[in-house]
């Protein structure tokens, strides 16, 4: 062959080759993310999703944020059809185990060792994603149950920070006597109700008892037979009969409530670390904020130096087309510059202790971080944890005993009904 002809079907593969090349790095990688968002943190998560894309030519990601219920809804209805995010937000607990069940979710274990998650990342937030020993989310944030209190009204009333559960009706009825509405409560939702009973029942039944209860692996005619539930429900009520709530609690909007504080028609509201950023960005800076106060009387089982918190993540598609380039941009998404970043533009709390450095973050959030390594654990939302018809009975009595449709007995036997419709369904063993 001459040696001209040679060179030229040499050149010719070569030029063939790099056009192959070519054409499989420019090839687009578009990726779609579910994520439960708000004013605030959605601006934080399209610069986030801005700066990964301008260093990874290529890859597109198409952000669709959604208020809280409406997300609810939503992820559940494209996990089960043939269009399935790639990127998706969730809880941890029950809501990952029954994604996990029903083969939604991809493992990331070998990701988080491939980038060193788990050096740098919460180990217990790692854990509350980790099911037999797989893990299932990159953690982004923690989220922790306080109650605000402005500052002003309990200095003017004279009032000081209850120790105590009973103080802290006391200063419900203060208030009242004073003609202040204590507290804001919006459960039309039903999650804020459902955040007063999972706290309850933590200090009233006790860590372990809930514990078995809720993962139903206990006989059947033990399954939340514990008074306590009852009782957890009646601290509920000496709440409402001490005046600490506004009106009509079940039809108010968690952002209603936000906004009554904020605009200092109450004095106190029980809500989540996640609205401090609403609470700077507001210019409402004359609060303080303390973790449900110990109960301390003989029926009260738990460890009172407990706390309601638990982490939040990105979960990924078992069906994705693209694992390694998700995984990249997870790992970009909870990496020191995002993490100190997330702390600056929304004032939640990070997953990373670097992202705290000197300068970064409100006198709150640096007072909450100190707070939270002075407990001794902690328990999660209690609609995260249950299975979700537990969890269902569970708001819906909760709303019907503030309504005094039912006692706390009354609700406490429909739920303990479910539970034991579940166990049976599940066939979970008892634990030995």
């Amino acid at each position: 062959m001459p040696a001209v002809r040679c060179r030229t079907i040499l050149l010719t593969f070569v030029v063939l080759l790099l056009g192959a090349s070519l054409a499989t790095a420019q090839e687009e990688v578009n990726l779609d993310f579910y994520f439960l968002g708000d004013e605030l943190i959605n601006p934080f998560v399209e610069q986030v999703i801005a700066d990964f894309e301008a260093e990874n030519p290529g890859v597109s990601i198409n952000f669709q944020p959604y208020p809280n219920e409406s997300y609810k809804t939503t992820i559940q209805v494209a996990l089960a059809s043939d269009d399935r995010p790639d990127i998706f937000f969730n809880w941890s607990g029950e809501d990952t185990g029954r994604f996990l069940r029903e083969g939604h979710l991809l493992d990331l274990t070998s990701y988080a060792e491939q980038y060193g998650w788990y050096d740098t990342i919460n180990p217990s937030a790692l854990d509350a994603f980790t099911f037999d020993g797989a893990l299932y989310a990159a953690p982004y944030s923690l989220e922790a149950k306080y109650m605000y209190y402005n500052q002003n009204i309990f200095e003017e009333q004279g009032l000081e920070v209850p120790q105590t559960f009973d103080e802290l009706l006391g200063i419900c009825r203060s208030l009242r006597e004073a003609g202040i509405t204590p507290m804001a409560f919006g459960n039309q939702e039903r999650w804020e109700g459902g955040h007063y009973l999972t706290i309850f029942n933590q200090k009233v039944v006790g860590e372990e008892q809930i514990a078995k209860d809720y993962s139903l692996a206990v006989p059947a005619d033990e399954l939340f037979t514990d008074p306590g539930y009852a009782e957890a429900f009646q601290r509920l009520l000496d709440m409402q009969d001490a005046g600490c709530f506004a009106d009509a609690v079940n039809s108010t909007t968690p952002d209603i409530a936000l906004a009554q504080f904020m605009a200092e028609q109450v004095a106190m509201y029980y809500q989540g670390t996640w609205i401090m950023g609403n609470l700077a960005a507001g210019g409402f800076e004359h609060y303080g904020m303390f973790r449900m106060p110990p109960m301390v009387d003989e029926n009260a089982h738990g460890n009172q130096n407990y706390t309601l918190l638990a982490p939040i993540g990105l979960e990924v598609s078992a069906t994705t087309e693209h694992p390694d380039v998700v995984a990249k941009f997870l790992d970009f998404f909870i990496s020191q510059p995002s993490q100190q970043r997330l702390v600056e533009a929304t004032g939640r709390i990070p997953v990373r202790a670097d992202a705290m450095v000197e300068g970064v973050g409100t006198e709150a959030l640096r007072n909450v971080v100190n707070d939270l390594a002075t407990t001794e654990g902690a328990v999660e939302w209690l609609d995260v944890v249950l299975e979700n018809r537990i969890s269902e009975a569970y708001l819906n009595a909760i709303q019907e005993v503030l309504a005094g449709t039912l006692t706390p007995e009354e609700a406490m036997a429909n739920i303990r009904a479910t539970a034991l419709e579940v166990q049976a369904e599940l066939a979970v063993a008892p634990e030995a």
